[in-house]
């Protein structure tokens, strides 16, 4: 290119070739640039817990104070972004029809997901579900399978209850599905976080 052609502004613009800049003062504006911009991700990634702890708790007030509709709009975004015990108690709205209509299938689909995630709550009522054939076929080896897993992991307070549930399946079952039932229970391993 002539050095005539350098001297020219492009029509309608007062852009014009800037000399050759060294190396350093290129990088410079990229290299702050990038820094705000990780500042601003670790910022947004430190924060995200615990305004979704803070929500989680809004939620489960709502819920408490059967404010199903406030407490279905509050916990359905938290569980679509794989919060077990969101996932939870979306799904027991689902299973008793507060807050949202009731639909077996649906609240089968979001205790599955917490149940495998490894919360107990959702394992005990995905447990229930199995023994009664609601949302899912009816199967006493799996009902008794994430029930025993649910009774495992239950804070003391419910661990009596749940045992009994548990046992009352089992009373219906051969010994061989208890078998069966007591082999998918230890083998169970929770699926990874998401």
């Amino acid at each position: 290119m002539s050095r005539e052609a350098d001297k020219h502004e492009l029509p309608g613009s007062s852009l014009r070739r800037s000399p050759v800049r060294s190396r350093g003062a290129k990088r410079a504006p990229v290299r702050a640039a990038c820094l705000r911009w990780l500042l601003l991700l670790m910022l947004s990634t430190a924060l995200a817990p615990s305004a979704r702890a803070d929500a989680f708790a809004q939620g489960a007030r709502a819920y408490d104070r059967q404010n199903y509709l406030l407490a279905a709009q509050i916990l359905m975004p938290l569980a679509e972004r794989w919060d077990p015990r969101a996932q939870t108690y979306i799904g027991v709205m689902y299973l008793r029809g507060r807050g949202v209509p009731q639909n077996f299938l649906v609240a089968a689909y979001w205790l599955h997901l917490a149940a495998g995630a490894g919360f107990p709550e959702a394992q005990y009522f995905l447990g229930l579900m199995y023994d009664k054939g609601q949302g899912v076929p009816q199967d006493s080896v799996l009902a008794h399978a994430w029930l025993n897993l649910a009774v495992a992991h239950a804070e003391p307070r419910v661990r009596d209850r749940w045992l009994l549930i548990r046992d009352a399946v089992a009373s219906k079952m051969t010994e061989a599905q208890l078998w069966e039932a007591r082999k998918l229970a230890y083998e169970w391993r929770p699926d990874p976080p998401r």
